[in-house]
């Protein structure tokens, strides 16, 4: 999926994946850290986990590629912010309310490193397969050797070549490695009728960490 195909899914309001309330799996897996520990959210979208986390004491980063997206979450949540832009044409906005700031820009082009966690709820599954790889070093680069990471992966019997994608459980040990373990897994299929009304027969979301 190119950028462009993400920016015009915003437009257009296709934003199936985008779910108000916090996720409870988030609440219930994430590792408790230190306070300030920083706190990476790749292809944040507008996620209130952000704000969950922010709440919980972390000074937390969302990366997101649309304007769009930054600007709805920043409105939703009627926080005041600043604004700064840089010269490769990424924004930083620094929320004044909570220790929250989303990078507006390609997340390939964001290079700080020195994160203590990583949240990724939606972000790997976005991401095709042949450019997964990619995805995995780029984070694990900006994560110190201890961070903790949570990562939600989906398998399912649907279509294959559009997000979100099926990710096996192997190729999650194959690219985070051998210290990645699943913790939580569940055919949501069985607990919520929308996905049978979707198509899907099998529609396993798994929780991981490291």
């Amino acid at each position: 999926m190119t950028n462009d195909f993400w920016l015009e899914r915003w437009v257009s309001g296709k934003i199936g994946f985008h779910q108000e309330e916090v996720f409870h799996k988030l609440i219930e897996f994430w590792p408790k850290l230190p306070t300030n520990s920083k706190v990476l959210v790749p292809l944040c979208g507008k996620s209130n986990d952000m704000v969950w986390l922010a709440e919980q004491g972390y000074q937390v980063t969302g990366v997101e590629l649309s304007p769009l997206a930054v600007m709805q979450f920043l409105a939703d949540n009627d926080f005041t912010f600043e604004t700064t832009q840089f010269e490769n044409g990424m924004k930083v906005h620094m929320v004044q309310e909570l220790p929250l700031r989303i990078i507006e820009g390609d997340y390939f082009k964001f290079q700080e490193q020195g994160f203590d966690a990583c949240y990724d709820r939606a972000a790997m599954v976005a991401i095709a397969k042949p450019e997964r790889p990619n995805y995995v070093k780029h984070t694990i680069e900006r994560l110190t050797p201890s961070a903790e990471l949570l990562l939600v992966s989906l398998q399912h019997d649907g279509e294959l070549n559009k997000p979100p994608y099926s990710v096996l459980s192997q190729e999650v040990i194959d690219l985070w490695g051998e210290k990645i373990s699943k913790i939580s897994s569940e055919n949501l299929t069985q607990l919520d009728p929308q996905y049978k009304a979707r198509g899907y027969d099998f529609f396993e979301e798994s929780v991981w960490r490291f």
